[in-house]
């Protein structure tokens, strides 16, 4: 075994999981190579074996930092771009440009495509689209607040009313937490900002699952129970976020993490098509209102969410990559997921509205 490779083999597995692309020797040896040309600091790489030659051209990789403006330089300090991660980046272009020429697949890097980067975006449609998500969430949070302020300004709201809006609240501030951290990491993929976009995206289920089983308390349960009810599903709740937070700090699992959001998206569904449901024989058991519901928001709407969601998450299942268009399946995820944030809180509103109201005349 030769000595650069052997050394530049544990600097890779001891930082990341290993993708197909990882594991190519042309791979290792231009990240080595890169390395050892560019003096990086902390690589390990410090020998070349002059009688064996491993190493791609070292002239090319020197092409590249002269062709680099002093704006790429500066954007490349701010996102904390350093010697031995441009090294990394470089020779994934490297070696994807010239399998695509050789007409060979498309391989990984590290669990990821090889994206080019875009105006100091390392995922550039990944990050605008998490942006257009975090517009959307913005928007319910907005409404929230409008209706909150109402109510005050009116008086005529109980403990029971300003606690569910208070749980939508959440899940819209939530939801701009999320996709503002889905920006920064996709804008640049540093193990702290994949901390955050996972620890803030589990926060987003938990909360939608915490609003929508309180809907279902506030509208079933009466008496004082029903606060109880409320108080110990919002407690409950920030204690399970808690533990899950700890769980991935002391022992960081990408397993675990997706287990975790399945689980608690699926329930949070289920209840979600439960209150379609239960509006569906709500209407029907009346025939007349002191105000015409519609039973699209209030039947199909919220049932459209959970279908069309699902199907948009189902793409993480197909993991496609255009290297022409710069896009992923998750990033297309992300465009998908927009427009149900976007009604999510026409539906909170309007079915909050509908519960308030549902006196016969």
């Amino acid at each position: 075994m030769k000595v650069p490779y052997l050394l530049c083999s544990a600097v890779l597995v001891s930082g990341v999981l290993c993708s197909p692309g990882d594991q190519l020797d042309e791979f290792i040896d231009c990240t080595c190579a890169c390395e050892y040309y560019r003096h990086c600091k902390g690589s390990g790489i410090n020998y070349i074996d002059p009688n064996t030659n491993d190493f791609h051209n070292v002239d090319f990789i020197s092409l590249i930092d002269n062709e680099k403006t002093w704006v790429d330089q500066l954007v490349s300090k701010v996102t904390f771009w350093d010697c031995m991660a441009e090294c990394d980046y470089v020779c994934q272009q490297m070696i994807t440009e010239d399998r695509v020429k050789k007409g060979d697949s498309i391989l990984q890097f590290h669990g990821k495509w090889p994206f080019k980067k875009m105006f100091g975006f390392q995922e550039f449609f990944a990050s605008i689209f998490s942006i257009g998500n975090f517009v959307s969430q913005y928007r319910g949070y907005k409404m929230i607040r409008r209706r909150m302020e109402r109510q005050a300004n009116q008086g005529n709201s109980d403990k029971y009313y300003d606690m569910l809006l208070q749980s939508y609240l959440f899940v819209s501030i939530m939801g701009m937490m999320a996709w503002l951290s889905s920006t920064v990491f996709h804008f640049r993929d540093l193990l702290v900002t994949e901390k955050f976009d996972y620890f803030f995206a589990g926060g987003t289920v938990l909360t939608a699952f915490h609003a929508i089983l309180n809907r279902v308390a506030y509208k079933k349960i009466n008496g004082d129970i029903k606060y109880t009810v409320m108080q110990v599903v919002r407690y409950a709740t920030l204690a399970i976020f808690i533990c899950h937070i700890l769980r991935l700090y002391i022992d960081w699992s990408y397993t675990y993490n997706m287990r975790f959001n399945i689980c608690f998206g699926v329930l949070q569904y289920l209840i979600l098509i439960y209150v379609a449901i239960d509006n569906h024989f709500e209407i029907g058991r009346h025939s007349k209102y002191a105000y015409p519901p519609d039973r699209f928001k209030l039947v199909y709407l919220p049932i459209i969410l959970v279908v069309f969601t699902a199907l948009a998450m189902s793409l993480e299942l197909f993991d496609n990559f255009s290297i022409a268009w710069q896009l992923d399946s998750h990033a297309t995820w992300h465009l998908l997921t927009i427009l149900p944030g976007w009604y999510l809180f026409d539906f909170f509103l309007y079915d909050l509205d509908f519960i308030l109201h549902r006196k016969t005349v």
